[in-house]
């Protein structure tokens, strides 16, 4: 049986996420529930499609729907600007032409629902969309909220809108496929929503990988679900970032991001870069007296371990790189970072300028600690 998580916004506005196993077969229903027309286009990958494009396909047609679908390549490295102009050219060819009714469905991981929700908000200046997240990540984080873009030059993330989806489907049994890197990647972000608001969830997330690797339909649907409800309270009370709330939800994320960046986004999953931001953000909450030493940064590290999340900083990419991708953060103001940081489990701080001496501090224990030799590439 489904749960769901109520997301209301302003306006009268609002979405479902849509929680539980062998939801794929109940897409077409969902989706009727909010589509404005019968006219959809299935946005997605190559890898993605071969498991679940057919099933959901079905299932939209058997609920009347006319079903288009086009592809992009698959990575992160294609969550840029000619992909997007690429997607603009697949829609405007279509036939017959699609219109502002037109439902666009989001079948894929994080970055499938970052550019679709981007294709969105901007193709005819808005369609609507339905996210399909069949990754753990996706499914707890960046299929929730609203935030849509692409990455530009050496920024993750830098060019997007807020557009938010009219529903979300999280079927379980897609996690099934995943790999255990990828499943440990989506862990990482519930390891970061323990962080900032629910002690149980972090103590669940660390053991969250064999739940997981064994199918445990309970744990998993608990996970899922508290996430997304930690992430949708959050998101109901400042959707725009315009009161501070929200950024709690980038703690780990402002290392992380540098780490991703300077590594052109090859080497880690995004998860991975979150768990080894989320190390640093806890030594440098203890330079700057913000973090209490040693049981944060205890019960973060042991997490990420227990789930096979690397927690040491790229050997071969300096403290120099590092600063200087945190400038051009999309959180930066004038140049200098903002750090969320950790007061306790389930307390952070948000907005907090820390000058480059403490960032360097921060970084220097974490790589005499807990990283790998110098030049290396772990």
């Amino acid at each position: 049986m489904a749960e769901i998580v109520h997301v209301p916004l302003d306006n009268g506005r609002a979405y479902d996420i849509h929680i539980g196993a062998g939801l794929l077969a109940r897409v077409g229903e969902i989706v009727k529930g909010v589509a404005r027309s019968n006219r959809v286009v299935i946005v997605s990958q190559p890898p993605i499609t071969k498991h679940y494009r057919q099933a959901v396909a079905d299932s939209l047609s058997d609920a009347g729907f006319d079903v288009d679908a086009v592809l992009f390549p698959a990575g992160e490295r294609y969550k840029n600007l000619r992909t997007l102009e690429s997607l603009y050219g697949r829609l405007y060819n279509l036939h017959p032409a699609i219109d502002r009714k037109t439902l666009l469905v989001a079948l894929g991981g994080g970055v499938v629902g970052d550019v679709v929700g981007f294709l969105a908000a901007t193709y005819l200046r808005g369609l609507d969309y339905v996210q399909i997240p069949t990754t753990l990540l996706a499914m707890v984080d960046s299929s929730v909220g609203g935030k849509t873009g692409i990455d530009y030059q050496a920024g993750k993330n830098l060019v997007g809108a807020f557009h938010q989806p009219r529903a979300v489907i999280a079927d379980t049994d897609a996690l099934a496929t995943l790999p255990r890197r990828h499943l440990a990647s989506g862990l990482a972000e519930i390891i970061k929503y323990g962080v900032i608001r629910d002690a149980e969830v972090l103590q669940k997330a660390s053991r969250g990988i064999d739940f997981l690797r064994r199918g445990d339909q309970e744990t998993t649907a608990f996970l899922v679900r508290r996430s997304c409800e930690i992430k949708a309270d959050v998101v109901t009370k400042d959707e725009y970032e315009t009161t501070g709330l929200r950024a709690i939800l980038n703690f780990g994320h402002t290392i992380g991001h540098a780490v991703e960046s300077a590594t052109q986004y090859r080497r880690y999953k995004h998860g991975e870069a979150i768990a080894i931001g989320m190390v640093s953000a806890a030594l440098i909450g203890e330079k700057v007296g913000a973090t209490p030493p040693g049981t944060v940064l205890f019960d973060i590290r042991t997490a990420c371990l227990t789930a096979g999340l690397p927690c040491d900083l790229p050997g071969d990419v300096s403290d120099d790189d590092l600063i200087a991708l945190l400038g051009r953060d999309k959180k930066a103001e004038n140049g200098v970072a903002k750090f969320v940081l950790a007061r306790a489990i389930g307390d952070v701080v948000t907005g907090v300028t820390v000058d480059e001496r403490a960032i360097r501090a921060g970084l220097a224990i974490h790589r005499a600690n807990y990283s790998a030799p110098k030049g290396s590439k772990s």
